[in-house]
């Protein structure tokens, strides 16, 4: 079995180079680095995770906590997420975390404990929860936050811009011909479900449109249960909208499904906007209008900013905006 001594004596280096490299030093030159990392794969060498803890006190471990692993939204930043782990060198402990539950700390803290992950995401709602960053703070640890509520400070954040996106795409139904819009919101107690509706809002009211009435909008809260009964609920009245925009790609299947069931055709007689750009929102028929988040990006930005080192952090951009894009499909029309 191959030691850092071969690799060493392949590469033509000190077995010290070879150590900076494998803790991904700052100052090792890029072809110094090429060289020591293509002799470890010529003798198949992988060093000790747990030897490179002892050495440095640090793991490879990025943590995420997400509340609703069935939700379009979190297996898709779960799979960009393990994606930039995977091609940054570096491995995600992903765990369930329970919103509904009052001990967020204590829950944040049993998952470090467990994993003793030195880097950590979060995400929404936890991103905006202020108990959790102090707690990361008094343990040391990294962490970087995704779509939080504000991007400010020295903290390190990546997000895309919630409240434009959903102008954006309730516009796109304005400039189709939709004058009365509904919309299905998300959780009131995520930041982006009310990013979202102030979107919607400020499109319509922009556009010189009456302001949204009650009846027009409802809670879908992004469960696809309690979005079919808001799509229903919408939908039945006798002066109904001839557009619906969910916050999200779940929300907006379960409005599809709701149309069908009430014998409306879409985008015939209703036209369905959603949010994401999940799978579902490209496989159910007809394919949704929609927002796709930049969830790659977002993800392999993440992982850049918890990589950085302690000497270039400084120097760099702590908090990035990545740009969205309308996706226009067959869900939407012209109305009747």
């Amino acid at each position: 079995m191959a030691t850092i001594i071969d690799v060493a004596k392949k590469a033509g280096v000190s077995i010290k180079t070879v150590s900076r490299v494998m803790n991904d030093h700052a100052y090792v030159r890029d072809d110094t680095r090429e060289k020591v990392n293509r002799a470890m794969r010529e003798l198949g060498y992988a060093p000790s995770e747990a030897a490179r803890r002892m050495r440095t006190g640090k793991s490879k471990l990025i943590g995420m906590l997400y509340g609703d692993p069935s939700s379009g939204y979190q297996s898709r930043l779960n799979h960009a997420m393990l994606q930039a782990c995977s091609e940054a060198g570096t491995y995600l402990a992903a765990g369930l975390f329970d919103e509904a539950r009052g001990e967020w700390k204590e829950q944040l803290e049993a998952f470090l404990d467990r994993t003793r992950a030195d880097r950590m995401v979060l995400v929404p709602p936890m991103c905006n929860a202020t108990i959790l960053q102090e707690a990361l703070v008094e343990r040391n640890i990294r962490y970087v936050l995704v779509s939080p509520s504000i991007m400010t400070g020295s903290t390190m954040s990546v997000a895309m811009d919630d409240q434009q996106a959903a102008r954006e795409i309730t516009q796109y139904l304005i400039q189709l011909g939709h004058k009365r819009i509904g919309h299905i919101s998300g959780d009131p107690n995520h930041v982006a479900s009310l990013l979202r509706r102030q979107g919607y809002e400020e499109a319509i009211i922009d556009a010189g449109l009456p302001r949204p009435d009650p009846s027009l909008v409802s809670e879908g809260r992004f469960d696809f249960r309690l979005a079919l009964d808001s799509a229903e609920r919408i939908l039945s009245q006798e002066d109904r909208p001839t557009a619906i925009f969910a916050a999200s790609d779940d929300m907006a299947a379960a409005t599809l499904i709701a149309a069908g069931k009430m014998g409306l055709s879409v985008p015939g007689d209703l036209s369905i906007a959603g949010f994401d750009d999940t799978p579902i929102a490209q496989n159910i028929w007809p394919a949704l209008t929609t927002i796709a988040q930049p969830f790659q990006e977002m993800a392999n930005e993440a992982v850049r900013l918890l990589n950085l080192s302690d000497e270039t952090k400084g120097q760099q951009k702590l908090q990035i905006l990545i740009s969205h894009e309308l996706i226009i499909r067959d869900s939407c029309a012209p109305p009747a």
